[in-house]
């Protein structure tokens, strides 16, 4: 059994090609239609990647356009990380078309490292701006000055240049992650739900640093390949973290814009629920059933007892619980009733958590409070 090849077949295309090939008898033949599968096979794979990594990039661009177009209310946060999702997409979709067209020009490589060098300055932006009363200095514009001098001069130098500026961009960006870590790890950011978002944002740019170094080390288009898939990965990580956030900030914009004249109403159907139909003496009473009871949405009657009473839905329940089983207490010894039986008539279903919120009320125990209370009636008589 042998395979010829023509002399001048140096190309695997070529060699995989039936005009390129004399098969001497059927085990040849068969050895070639596997290899040809595989070449299918192969280029099929590399499409199916380059697929995989592109919808990231698309779901990127996407929450871009929503946080700078959709959001009602924009902020320089909002901003920072729609330019830092910009630049993420454009340095891994360099890496994208270099896998897949290796001849790519200069001027789409240095695309690429302009992108790569702008990811620290808007990394640490981002985290400045979650900063309490934060204002943008014009002079932070100079940390993009290596993105634009890449980009004006990148599309002219050889592969060899590029290299260096690469090696260069990953040694810079390292320096504006640790710099972004102090800022977070230090408390100067705002400690809230953007803290968290910024740890998530924080530790996805350092991953894809690491790919960046995994690169620079390793060699071959294997191993070019795996660091720009991880890459990805990391971004679709990304992507859904934001997702997240984006879809919390747009529910309390939401809510935020409510009338005054539309909470009043809302306000008053709560009052009238609680102080006439005493329907806080549900043990069960939630939300949900509340938001059923005087049809209005939950997200409303949360948002409304919040900022007209300034409780939560739980302690305000609580408040109208504790002064009835206040009341009474007082009359406590006038009836058969124990402290757990009158705590579980106006709703409380065990008794540490009547306990807890009467002492966090009233500032006493309830067997304290009647103690003091009998010593009240007494001193009177």
């Amino acid at each position: 059994m042998s395979i010829t090849f023509y002399p001048d077949s140096l190309n695997l295309n070529k060699i995989l090609s039936e005009d390129y090939i004399i098969l001497n008898d059927y085990y040849s033949f068969t050895i070639f239609r596997i290899l040809k599968w595989l070449g299918v096979i192969v280029n099929s794979l590399k499409i199916w990647i380059a697929v995989f990594c592109l919808l990231a990039i698309a779901n990127a661009l996407f929450l871009v356009f929503v946080f700078l177009k959709k959001r009602p209310f924009k902020t320089y946060a909002d901003i920072f990380i729609s330019l830092l999702l910009i630049a993420l997409a454009l340095r891994i979709s360099k890496s994208i078309f270099y896998y897949l067209f290796f001849n790519i020009s200069s001027l789409y490589i240095s695309i690429g490292l302009m992108g790569k060098l702008a990811i620290g300055p808007f990394l640490l932006l981002f985290v400045k701006s979650n900063k309490a009363q934060y204002t943008f200095n014009p002079i932070d514009l100079l940390h993009f000055l290596p993105s634009l001098i890449a980009l004006s001069v990148g599309w002219s130098l050889y592969i060899g240049q590029l290299a260096v500026l690469f090696w260069t961009g990953t040694a810079v960006l390292s320096a504006y992650i640790i710099y972004s870590w102090y800022l977070y790890t230090k408390n100067e950011v705002v400690k809230s739900s953007k803290s968290k978002l910024d740890k998530s944002v924080l530790i996805g740019v350092s991953i894809i640093w690491m790919t960046f170094v995994f690169q620079i080390v390793s060699r071959g288009i294997e191993m070019y390949v795996i660091g720009t898939i991880i890459s990805v990965l990391v971004l679709y990580w990304l992507n859904y973290n934001l997702t997240m956030y984006t879809i919390k900030k747009l529910k309390s914009e939401k809510i935020n814009t409510i009338s005054k004249e539309r909470m009043n109403r809302v306000a008053s159907a709560i009052d009238f629920s609680f102080k006439e139909e005493k329907i806080y003496r549900d043990s069960k009473l939630t939300l949900s059933k509340l938001s059923e009871h005087i049809n209005q949405p939950v997200y409303l009657i949360s948002q409304t007892i919040n900022k007209t009473y300034n409780k939560t839905f739980p302690e305000y329940v609580n408040h109208y619980r504790v002064e009835e089983l206040k009341k009474e207490l007082e009359k406590f010894g006038t009836t058969n009733y124990t402290i757990e039986g009158i705590a579980y008539s106006v709703g409380f279903n065990t008794p540490s958590a009547f306990y807890a919120a009467f002492k966090k009320q009233i500032g006493l125990t309830p067997q304290k409070f009647i103690e003091e209370n009998l010593n009240k009636i007494e001193n009177r008589n």
